[in-house]
């Protein structure tokens, strides 16, 4: 029908400004937070571009709903702003019609999602991690700016390098001040690198052909030591837990383990593009029962159904790790009561549109009488 084809195309136009809008913003402060800690040394600066891109492709998933659920309810609004809506009514399109089409691009959307949640997602987020651990090293040497004094430990380690060699893999006369209570200690060495422990993933800056001064300030006590290699701390890290890594698993391995973090896992993924197919009718219904004039009340309770919606999911999740509520259950009351929902919407608009027909049948005889 051509008035479906034309809600269908004003709900793509706006979805697609709005996730336009939102991948700006949302990639312009991805870049910024990237560039910040690669000043600090966190993140090599010529890896922040493939990072960004590869930590926007998982960000689809959170983006296309929400784009999606607006520019649905944008397009209803504005169907009942310009009477577009009444003149389509009087041509006898119900709200079943705008559904279909609707429930076209939703399913459409939901399976873009789903391919990112279930495939794409953990294969970026398994490279996001190998990269930034592959990197570490290099991320900090590039973080150290030659001629220029750098702080570690919170101001208790003062780091300073003459420069960097040909290839930038190692530091060229490097020198260190600590603070260990009221003794300093100082060392320089020709060369230094980052060494990250493969177990604990603490770093290490690793001194060669260097000499250290350990003692008080102002006393004859230092001690002074000459040495081949000498490895200083400088971050310590909490050892990696599994459960960080379980979102990095292959949707396929999570069936291959038992026991509920793998069925909580597989939820929590398949959540998103259901929430995907729900929303936009729930952004429909609720935009067509505003009155004209008041879409901004609209607007608030759709965005805060929207948000109880995905929140009560991320409550459900909780829940299951903490065995209030049993994998097995999992998400799936959550989804049906915002089915339910829909369903009340929908129940009320036909009863609404009944009554408002019959209203015109009646008034119509008196009208000729």
């Amino acid at each position: 029908m051509i008035l479906s084809r034309y809600f269908l195309r004003e709900a793509l136009k706006l979805t697609l400004a709005i996730v336009t809008g939102l991948f700006v913003i949302y990639l312009s402060t991805r870049f910024a937070t990237y560039l910040g800690e690669a000043a600090e040394g966190k993140v090599a600066p010529q890896h922040i571009t493939r990072i960004v891109m590869l930590k926007m492709l998982v960000s689809l998933k959170e983006l296309l709903p929400m784009s999606l659920f607006l520019g649905v309810f944008g397009a209803a609004t504005r169907l009942q702003q310009s009477s577009e809506w009444t003149a389509m009514r009087a041509a006898g399109v119900t709200h079943q019609q705008l559904l279909r089409p609707t429930l076209t691009l939703a399913a459409t959307t939901a399976v873009i999602v789903a391919i990112i949640t279930l495939a794409v997602g953990p294969r970026a987020e398994l490279e996001l991690q190998e990269l930034r651990e592959q990197t570490e090293n290099e991320a900090t040497i590039a973080g150290v700016k030659a001629g220029r004094f750098r702080e570690f430990g919170g101001g208790s380690q003062v780091f300073y390098a003459e420069g960097l060699s040909s290839d930038e893999r190692y530091l060229v006369d490097a020198f260190v001040r600590s603070e260990r209570g009221k003794r300093d200690d100082v060392l320089r060495s020709e060369r230094a690198f980052i060494e990250t422990d493969p177990r604990t993933r603490d770093r290490f800056a690793v001194f060669e052909d260097g000499s250290s001064w350990s003692g008080n300030a102002g006393l004859l006590d230092y001690i002074v030591t000459e040495f081949d290699r000498y490895a200083l701390r400088i971050e310590n890290r909490e050892p990696t837990q599994f459960g960080a890594h379980i979102g990095f698993l292959f949707t396929s391995e999570l069936f291959r383990h038992d026991g509920p973090t793998y069925a909580i896992e597989f939820q929590w993924r398949l959540a998103l593009p259901i929430c995907t197919l729900l929303g936009p009718a729930l952004a429909l219904l609720v935009a067509m029962s505003n009155r004209r004039g008041q879409w901004y009340l609209g607007l608030i309770v759709a965005i805060s159904l929207y948000f109880a919606y995905t929140n009560l999911l991320g409550v459900g999740r909780a829940m299951m790790r903490k065995e209030v509520v049993p994998a097995t259950l999992g998400l799936w009351p959550v989804h049906f009561a915002c089915l339910a929902l829909i369903g009340l919407l929908l129940a009320w608009h036909r009863r609404w549109l009944s009554r408002r027909r019959a209203s015109e049948t009646v008034a119509t005889p008196s009208a000729h009488a």
